[in-house]
């Protein structure tokens, strides 16, 4: 075990405990008194990992393995959980606060994330039945699993696809600000959820080039976001489209990004989702835009996914999901900050990621996973400088890291 290991298992006991064994239950308080209108909500993922992805050559680990943090010969330190207070103020007004915490075994996310962390906290106004601000620390409205992407006892796998939803680096659950929600024509068939979000949040950026990895926090600045979701006359079929855009700063300072510059990031994405009782189908695009400073982050990147499930029966369940990121580079991309452009556009497949996940449901609230990720596979680029007849350029080198898999055997509980 390492060093955090041993504290954050005992931090994690003691909350469930004082909660599960010390909580006095409502009916015991007061039925008009203050209690009655608190309620506590909770959730622990154990899971253990185990890798068998590339440790050798000059490109790896890639980035995507430095933040997963799974070692070759396994880890038991591989968890989340989260407790959620929520206080009823009026039927119109609540207040929720979220503690969380999280290891990904070796990842190098652990050492710059507190043992306990403050994973949302905000009020929430309703006005009327149809419209709701929050404000603080609130959930960004993001694709399908956002703002579940902890839970295991809901998630087909232990964590949302990857390469659509990170693990803190180039994205982030929460935004410190504020978001209005306002649903069109809830009566009909074709009722639209909407959402607009403004505010700031922090995440991190990781060196591949340092034995380890190191994260390094940054910050998006003047982020703003929408998304809207398009319910149909087929109850269990949505679609949903959405984007944000952001300033950021701080991160690899003097590796990727200059002192005191900013890059701003554009994204938008596309969802399905359709949830019938026996089958699943969903599936979610994301395009990023980065008009950047630094040397390798310019250009487009695109990140996919595809997830099927099948429910044989009430308790055991299975899925198959496929992940894609691809990243498309100009020239021009790379001028920046040297001054020296690339000799040619760039196209690169930089994961490639296919899994299955057998569930099976003690209950609603214990459940039990084993997922396999197979033939994970990335195509990294990196640069030397030549001298053409048009001066010095960058000219791209590309390597594909060894395929490999890994394995996450978890268990979750919720209440």
């Amino acid at each position: 075990m390492g060093p955090k290991t041993m504290p954050l298992i005992l931090k994690s006991l003691i909350i469930f405990s004082l909660v599960m064994a010390g909580w006095t239950p409502s009916h015991a308080q007061d039925p008009k008194g203050p209690l009655s209108k608190l309620s506590i909500h909770g959730f622990l993922t154990q899971a253990y990992a185990t890798s068998s992805l590339s440790k050798g050559g000059l490109f790896s680990p890639t980035t995507d393995e430095l933040i997963l943090g799974i070692p070759e010969d396994g880890t038991f330190d591989y968890r989340a959980m989260a407790l959620q207070f929520r206080y009823q103020i009026t039927d119109k007004d609540v207040m929720i606060v979220q503690l969380s915490s999280r290891s990904l075994g070796n990842s190098p996310i652990n050492d710059v994330e507190d043992d306990i962390e403050l994973d949302w906290a905000f009020y929430e106004r309703r006005i009327g039945d149809n419209t709701s601000v929050k404000i603080g620390r609130v959930q960004i409205p993001f694709g399908i699993f956002n703002e579940l992407r902890d839970v295991g006892t809901v998630l087909p796998f232990y964590r949302p696809a990857y390469v659509m939803y990170q693990e803190g680096s180039f994205t982030s659950e929460t935004v410190d600000g504020v978001v209005f929600s306002h649903t069109f024509a809830p009566a009909s068939n074709w009722a639209l959820e909407a959402d607009i979000w403004f505010g700031e949040y922090d995440f991190f950026e990781v060196n591949p080039f340092l034995e380890g990895g190191q994260a390094s926090p940054a910050k998006a600045e003047d982020a703003i976001g929408f998304q809207l979701w398009l319910n149909t006359p087929l109850p269990a079929l949505r679609f949903g489209l959405g984007g944000q855009r952001r300033d950021v700063t701080g991160g690899l300072v003097g590796i990727f990004r200059l002192a005191d510059e900013s890059d701003q990031f554009e994204d938008w994405y596309f969802s399905f989702d359709l949830d019938l009782e026996k089958y699943v189908f969903r599936g979610e695009y994301r395009e990023f835009t980065a008009d950047s400073g630094q040397i390798f982050f310019g250009g487009d990147f695109t990140v996919s996914y595809l997830q099927a499930g099948f429910h044989p029966t009430e308790k055991f369940r299975i899925y198959a999901q496929a992940e894609f990121s691809q990243a498309d580079h100009d020239p021009e991309d790379f001028i920046r900050p040297f001054g020296i452009p690339a000799s040619q556009a760039i196209s690169a497949d930089l994961r490639e990621d296919f899994a299955i996940s057998l569930n099976y449901l003690f209950a609603p609230h214990l459940v039990l996973k084993v997922e396999h990720h197979f033939n994970v596979e990335s195509e990294l680029f990196n640069f030397v400088p030549i001298l053409t007849p048009q001066g010095p350029q960058l000219q791209p080198i590309f390597a594909t890291a060894e395929d490999g898999d890994y394995s996450i055997a978890s268990f979750s509980v919720s209440f």
